[in-house]
């Protein structure tokens, strides 16, 4: 099929490398340019980055309601559009302009998790499992019906980044899954049930922000739900910032007040007490240093038996 794909970051790119292996991409939509850190160079997305070296037409379109813009992708004759994070709300007549519309890889099993970070949240609330959906793209939020999904186990240390990680390559082959149905005349569409919808908005600064008052099993979910980005984080005892990466729930008789430094173990780092329980904390970054495991931070002596966080 001759394949529109819109995508930006990183995430899309396993999808993007699995579609063009067995169908023709005849465009890519992606986000603007923006400039690096520093703001002395401008970056590509990975995306584009993949569609020059590949010779394939990209658009960085701002106004995607643009009539130029419709009239560009309309002569690319589209069989099929497909959307891996891209990042912009794509109008109705760019949905329908395909012969078989637009789907749309979904990292969750719907209709659980609409949203923008449905990955997180499923780390978030401790989820034993997770996976990837394939739907038609609607006028409404992740609310089109869906072609299929795959679930996989979710570990009860997993960060987001793995999962981010695990999810990209499933993903990818669950769209061409998708496509081949779609192709074969195969394909179902099943709508999702409104009463089972949950929803996945984007994290906030203040839910970064760990309040140890809470169970150690729901503290060790946000650490690991929000690790590598943006991180969960506290304050060291003399107010800098520490992004926490890493951590474990730990066993044993701890006593002491909430964000209480309460015990070190050896080679792994120190313990924290929460609202019930304890966590120990395996890796993270105090500000304006690097990232380091939890005992460094110990031999660091960024925190000692007694601090409270």
């Amino acid at each position: 099929m001759r394949v529109l794909f819109m995508g930006t970051p990183e995430y899309a790119l396993s999808s993007l490398r699995a579609v063009s292996a067995e169908h023709e991409i005849v465009g890519i939509l992606t986000r603007a340019d923006k400039p690096n850190r520093r703001g002395n160079k401008v970056e590509f997305s990975p995306v584009k980055v993949f569609a020059l070296e590949h010779g394939i037409p990209v658009f960085q379109p701002e106004d995607m309601k643009d009539p130029a813009l419709f009239e560009q992708l309309k002569a690319l004759s589209p069989d099929i559009s497909v959307v891996v994070a891209f990042g912009m709300m794509i109008p109705d007549a760019i949905i329908d302009l395909p012969k078989y519309n637009t789907i749309n890889l979904h990292g969750s099993l719907l209709p659980k998790y609409r949203g923008a970070a449905p990955m997180q949240y499923s780390v978030l609330n401790g989820d034993c499992e997770t996976g990837v959906s394939i739907m038609y793209v609607a006028s409404r939020l992740d609310a089109g019906d869906v072609i299929l999904s795959k679930s996989v186990p979710l570990g009860e240390n997993e960060t987001y980044g793995e999962v981010h990680d695990h999810l990209a390559d499933l993903g990818a082959q669950a769209l061409t899954e998708a496509l081949t149905l779609i192709v074969s005349g195969e394909v179902t569409r099943t709508p999702q049930d409104e009463a089972k919808v949950t929803f996945a908005p984007s994290i906030s600064k203040e839910e970064c922000v760990i309040d140890w008052t809470l169970p150690a099993a729901t503290v060790h979910n946000r650490i690991r739900g929000l690790s590598p980005i943006p991180g969960a984080n506290t304050r060291l005892p003399d107010g800098k910032l520490l992004k926490i990466y890493r951590s474990e729930k730990v066993s044993g008789e701890y006593a002491g007040e909430p964000g209480e430094i309460v015990g070190l173990i050896k080679k792994k780092g120190p313990v924290v007490m929460t609202g019930d329980g304890a966590v120990c904390i395996l890796s993270a970054k105090p500000e304006g240093k690097r990232e380091m495991p939890g005992f460094e931070i110990v031999n660091g002596h960024y925190l000692n038996v007694g601090d409270r966080l």
